[in-house]
C-alpha cells in the first residue's frame, strides 16, 4: 500500500445544490489482497483489493450493521447510482442531503 498525502489539500465544490465543499487530502494505491480500514467517528468500513476488483465494503448485513450504518443504493438526477453508507444516528441529515440534492433511494439494503 502506498498513501500519496497532498501537500496542500485540493477544496472543490462537490455539489451545487447543497454547496457541498469536499477537501481531497490524497490518494491510497492498494496492491492485490491488501486490506484497507477506514475510520470515521469511531465507525469503521473496510475495502479489500483483489485480483478480479474490490470489495468496496465490508458486509452490508453484518459488520456495517454492528458498525451503526445502514447501507442504500442511490440514483441521482443524472441517473448515475451511488451506494451510500448512512449513519443510523444520522438518518434525519441524510434524508435531507438527498432532498437538497434530489436523490431517490432506490433500495435499502439493509434496516
Amino acid at each position: 500500500m502506498k498513501f500519496y498525502k497532498r501537500k496542500k489539500k485540493r477544496k472543490f465544490i462537490a455539489s451545487k445544490n447543497s454547496k457541498l465543499e469536499l477537501n481531497d487530502i490524497g490518494k491510497i494505491e492498494l496492491k492485490i489482497k491488501d486490506h484497507l480500514t477506514i475510520q470515521v467517528n469511531k465507525k469503521k468500513n473496510e475495502i479489500c483489493a483483489m485480483d478480479w476488483g474490490l470489495y468496496a465494503t465490508s458486509s452490508i448485513n453484518s459488520r456495517l450493521k454492528k458498525e451503526g450504518f445502514r447501507t442504500a443504493i442511490v440514483k441521482n438526477q443524472k441517473n448515475k447510482i451511488f451506494i451510500m453508507i448512512v449513519d443510523k444516528n444520522k438518518i434525519k441529515s441524510f434524508f435531507n442531503y438527498c432532498k437538497i440534492e434530489s436523490l431517490k433511494i432506490i433500495k435499502w439494503l439493509s434496516k
